[in-house]
């Protein structure tokens, strides 16, 4: 099952970290597709064919982001099961690779004065491998049904969720 879950989950934000050849394939990555005007339904059923994978066939999700996805899809969505607000959305992209998890959230995200070194502690500051790419989703409690993706040429783990305060501002 999917879920929208900004509305029940504020407070919470879920991350990622990812490794991507560059700044527009992690953009790519995270918007959502939608059917050009110039593009028949055939043509744009053929891109669904290509996110639709054979692997996820039996996922609880699957039937949900098949109705869904119509006249648009999100591969990030569709890779992690779940759907969220682009506007509560922050990703980085880094020419450098980090292995420590203070590096990828070296830059200032909204909130992270609240959660960044209680997220640290909970999940340990060394990385399982080289990373250039932070995601974080605010107001999704993620429930880590799927953990890593791997694509040709890029990369995505989950590391975890925490709540934060997000009234004190």
């Amino acid at each position: 099952m999917i879920f929208d879950y900004y509305q029940e989950n504020s407070g919470y934000v879920s991350i990622w970290a990812g490794h991507f050849e560059n700044n527009d394939q992690l953009d790519s990555y995270l918007s959502t597709v939608y059917q050009r005007e110039d593009e028949t339904d055939e043509e744009f059923s053929k891109e669904l064919e290509r996110l639709f994978l054979s692997q996820n066939q039996n996922r609880a999700c699957e039937v949900e982001l098949k109705e869904l996805y119509d006249e648009f899809y999100n591969q990030f969505e569709y890779d992690f099961g779940f759907t969220f607000d682009e506007d509560f959305c922050e990703a980085v992209f880094y020419e450098l690779t980090f292995t420590k998890l203070d590096q990828l959230l070296q830059n200032d995200f909204s909130y992270s004065e609240q959660f960044k070194g209680r997220f640290i502690s909970k999940v340990g500051n060394d990385l399982s491998q080289p990373y250039n790419a932070i995601i974080l989703l605010f107001g999704v409690n993620y429930d880590g049904q799927n953990l890593t993706v791997n694509h040709d040429t890029y990369h995505i783990d989950f590391l975890g969720t925490i709540y934060f305060d997000d009234e004190r501002g």
